[in-house]
């Protein structure tokens, strides 16, 4: 049990590593640097939404079986502050990886324009996205 608490530690602190090199590059010169990709996950990924304020926020973890808390979710290190920084971390899965939309208390899904840019995103990288309404 430690060694995959461990090993879900180690995953988790890639992702978030990943995704802040891909968030801060957005503030670099106009070099576009590579997109460095993101681990194959065995249980795919789970995105998460929320409305704060006037903007839509996300959060893009690796998927497990047990169901993450809402501190793990709105974690300042996991999130994604925009739809550019979700496009910019989803361009970074590998094609064919599944993605589970979900919600939960605390969360919600944005308007469905926005949900359809999102399911386009994925479609264009070659995701598979699972909307659980």
């Amino acid at each position: 049990m430690r060694l995959r608490h461990r090993t879900l530690q180690v995953g988790c602190t890639l992702l978030v590593g990943a995704m802040l090199v891909l968030i801060s590059s957005g503030c670099a010169t106009a070099v576009e640097p590579a997109i460095t990709p993101l681990p194959r996950s065995m249980k795919g990924y789970e995105l998460y939404s929320w409305q704060d304020g006037g903007s839509w926020k996300f959060s893009l973890l690796i998927g497990t079986n047990r169901q993450k808390s809402l501190g793990e979710i709105k974690s300042a290190a996991t999130v994604l502050p925009n739809l550019e920084a979700l496009r910019s971390v989803l361009q970074a899965l590998p094609p064919g990886e599944f993605i589970t939309w979900q919600s939960a208390e605390g969360l919600s899904f944005p308007p469905e324009s926005v949900i359809e840019q999102v399911a386009q995103i994925c479609k264009d990288d070659g995701l598979i996205l699972n909307v659980a309404k």
